[in-house]
């Protein structure tokens, strides 16, 4: 259907319209009950499938995705029966893409297969949610680590910077910040809390809680002021490259909810 006016449309996003949570939650989805979907526009029994984007009245939340397992290097993603990501690979993200509210049904396939999924998310998005979708773990033990955000206040004389441990073979890990310790004992699957900092280079030191090792240093992390970051902990200590960081900016500093 052609798009006659100023506004951004549903059919135009990568992401397709919700499921109910009864749909999301069924072992398989068709591409015929995918192709079917139809937003329910309450209080009226009346069903639409292209639903205009108008900033500040349609709401709407983003997502992306980022595969982080090391064994599976390339990953196809598909959403409520739709493929929205084709060949993700290993240390990859997708950008951030807009989505209603409502439930979807994740599945992570081998790139280039489309039977026996990975791992199934089930996913209830809100309104104004920001969604990092992680894929992450080894070999019969695929699964995904959703890290959520919202839309807040970034005071431009700060930095925010937070941790997200996705190594399955890393053991507990302290982390310090210009050699200040600043979180400790950090795990498989754990998310911190942002931290605030001064805007410039920083040192970052990943320690083994244990034994005090270095597990990864990183020595000039730049952080500019007003903005929001997350350190993922990714790789495995049985690789040749070992434990490794990515750093990128967060959606909730530059995304659009058009208020």
């Amino acid at each position: 259907m052609p798009n006659n006016n100023r506004y951004e449309i549903s059919e135009a996003l990568q992401m397709p319209l919700p499921l109910t949570k009864e749909e999301a939650m069924q072992e398989t989805l068709t591409q015929e009950e995918s192709a079917a979907r139809r937003f329910p526009i309450l209080p009226s029994n009346a069903n639409v499938t292209v639903i205009p984007i108008i900033p500040g009245i349609t709401l709407f939340g983003y997502i992306r995705f980022l595969n982080a397992s090391p064994v599976e290097t390339r990953v196809d993603i598909y959403a409520n029966g739709r493929m929205v990501a084709a060949d993700l690979r290993y240390q990859h993200f997708t950008e951030y893409m807009k989505l209603f509210p409502g439930w979807y049904r994740i599945a992570i396939y081998r790139a280039g297969t489309t039977t026996n999924p990975l791992t199934v998310l089930r996913l209830q998005v809100q309104s104004g949610g920001i969604y990092t979708v992680a894929v992450t773990g080894l070999a019969d033990a695929i699964s995904t680590l959703t890290i959520e955000d919202s839309h807040r206040y970034l005071s431009p004389n700060r930095a925010y910077i937070r941790f997200v441990q996705l190594s399955p073979t890393a053991p507990a890990m302290d982390v310090y910040w210009d050699d200040r310790m600043v979180l400790s004992d950090l795990r498989y699957e754990e998310i911190s809390r942002y931290l605030t900092t001064a805007p410039g280079s920083h040192n970052l030191k990943l320690r083994e809680t244990d034994t005090g090792k270095i597990l990864v240093e990183h020595p000039k992390v730049n952080l500019k002021g007003g903005k929001a970051y997350t350190v993922y902990v990714v790789g495995s200590r049985a690789d040749r490259a070992g434990l490794q960081v990515l750093i990128p900016l967060e959606g909730v500093t530059y995304l659009d909810f058009g208020k």
